[in-house]
């Protein structure tokens, strides 16, 4: 297998595996359904797709309720967990259909009564029909392969109407891209409205929920560190090129205002090979000390990583610093999601071992998608 081709699929496996951290067995499975209707938005002036007309998409899946086998479930309003298949329409002429299989977390935000509202995180792995190509779609550039990433965050309302069935609706914002591992790649953003409901056979009731059996405000260490180091690959300014990789670095400080979520602020390094390969051939940089500095990203970061159990959702915003660095970076503001599971500690109590992906973008376009491993310390 090529890694690098099939890399967007690293993604249902990384958050398939906050089932086997979470204590899933003796939760409450159920059915969700969803209809979906939306339209593309034209995020960029470079977007060639045709936006605005109404899409609409399905999905069927299955949901696992935690009921507070683990403190953290209670800590976290007691959040559900699912996969789901998943069909997209990309518009008329365009790219397509997408089929795609979405693993995700949806976690309680507000709840009173039968009502709740969710907030809902996926990553996973896309198929599109009709991508980009030189011979049979050469007009459409938002797209250029046929697997991709799609990330997803709902927004919505659940509403109880008795132990076996609930009431859903809400709005969406759905992201399609390969992370630039194919030109071009300006990715599919399609904003909707969508309603669904919920089923389980067995019934779930107030009392099965259990309380957590201690504080989440208990942290032995607040501050601490994390180094990460990362590898993507990725196409440059040619359609149908090599692929070029990406070699990332970051360090961080962070702190903890519970057990539940940290601040960071940090540095983030990258090698851009293929930067540095183009300008040598193109003659923009004056020899191979001036391509590595004007390949060379520099960058200082603040972030915020929600805890799930041995898994972390960290939201990222950085900015390129200015000098002789940074040539060629799409814009001055750049931000990361990345997904990590930690490995039970070694050598000391707070010093865990992680795994994970990034997915990194300036402003709505995806740069690349990059796995990562470091280790987080709390001395």
């Amino acid at each position: 297998m090529n890694w690098q081709k099939n890399k967007p699929a690293f993604f249902p496996v990384l958050l398939a595996l906050v089932c086997m951290g979470s204590g899933v067995a003796g939760q409450r499975m159920a059915l969700e359904a969803a209809v979906y209707q939306g339209s593309v938005w034209r995020h960029t002036p470079k977007l060639r797709t045709q936006t605005g007309e109404v899409v609409g998409a399905q999905e069927l899946g299955v949901r696992v309720q935690m009921i507070g086998r683990r403190d953290w479930h209670a800590w976290q309003r007691y959040p559900s967990l699912g996969v789901s298949a998943a069909h997209f329409e990309l518009g008329t002429g365009n790219h397509g259909h997408a089929f795609a299989a979405i693993p995700w977390l949806n976690v309680p935000v507000f709840t009173s009564g039968r009502m709740r509202v969710n907030f809902r995180v996926g990553s996973g792995a896309a198929r599109v029909s009709n991508p980009y190509n030189w011979w049979d779609n050469p007009q459409q550039n938002a797209i250029g392969s046929h697997f991709n990433n799609i990330t997803q965050f709902r927004l919505g309302a659940e509403a109880r109407l008795n132990a076996h069935a609930n009431l859903l609706l809400g709005g969406s914002f759905t992201h399609f891209s390969n992370g630039g591992i194919a030109l071009p790649n300006f990715g599919v953003n399609i904003l909707s409205a969508w309603v669904g409901a919920t089923w389980s056979p067995k019934p779930l009731k107030n009392e099965m929920y259990k309380p957590a059996g201690g504080s989440r405000k208990n942290i032995a260490q607040r501050w601490g560190g994390l180094f990460q180091t990362g590898y993507a690959a990725v196409q440059i300014a040619t359609f149908d090129g090599p692929k070029y990789p990406v070699k990332a670095a970051g360090v961080s400080l962070f702190y903890h205002f519970n057990r539940l979520h940290r601040a960071s602020a940090g540095i983030d390094y990258e090698m851009n090979v293929g930067v540095r390969e183009w300008g040598l051939h193109s003659a923009l940089f004056a020899d191979e000390a001036a391509a590595r500095r004007g390949a060379t990203r520099l960058a200082w970061f603040v972030g915020e990583e929600f805890l799930f159990g041995d898994i972390g959702i960290q939201l990222q915003a950085g900015r390129y610093f200015r000098g002789k660095f940074n040539a060629f970076t799409a814009k001055q503001l750049y931000s990361k999601l990345t997904m990590r599971y930690y490995l039970p500690a070694v050598f000391a109590p707070g010093f865990r071992l992680f795994a994970g992906i990034t997915l990194k973008a300036h402003a709505f376009t995806a740069e690349y998608m990059a796995l990562n491993a470091g280790f987080a310390f709390a001395p």
